[in-house]
């Protein structure tokens, strides 16, 4: 999946589009790093080098991306199997109850972030008038969403 997400931000400029292959290859060889090595802090850091080098990827397009809600459903994924992994939740010796279960957890994990993405970009191409408030509002909720992750990093480190 790490491979996927890595190679999936294409940059429509070429100057920006070498780097963001760089950037998605060093995401990937982080990724592989940290789950050979056991490292759970790099985890996150490859996800963050995977976003980064998808945001750079977004430099000049003139509409939004139709793909994002997939992208982050994909992230979720990959960084909540990382971490399963890496915490020794996945027993060795499953059973296929067991098995089906952490899958259909996943499923459902990968979904409800799907939809929440598509909500999300839905609201964000509604037509409305911009004023002080919507700005506010605007930094607001990007406020909230960036000490979100920056709380759910920290539990997980």
């Amino acid at each position: 999946m790490a491979f996927g997400l890595s190679v999936y931000p294409n940059a429509e400029l070429d100057n920006i589009r070498q780097l963001v292959r760089l950037i998605g290859a060093a995401g990937l060889a982080l990724m592989i790093a940290a789950l050979v090595l056991g490292v759970r802090w790099a985890v996150g850091w490859a996800t963050v080098v995977m976003v980064v080098g998808y945001g750079l990827s977004l430099i000049g397009r003139a509409t939004v991306d139709l793909w994002a809600p997939a992208y982050a459903a994909g992230l979720l994924v990959m960084i909540e199997s990382a971490y399963a992994s890496l915490n020794g939740r996945l027993p060795t010796n499953t059973s296929r109850r067991v098995l089906k279960r952490d899958l259909g957890r996943l499923l459902a994990l990968g979904l409800g972030g799907a939809s929440i993405a598509v909500l999300v970009l839905a609201l964000s191409s509604a037509p409305v008038a911009y004023g002080l408030l919507v700005q506010v509002a605007g930094v607001g909720a990007a406020a909230a969403v960036l000490t979100t992750l920056i709380l759910l990093v920290r539990q997980r480190a």
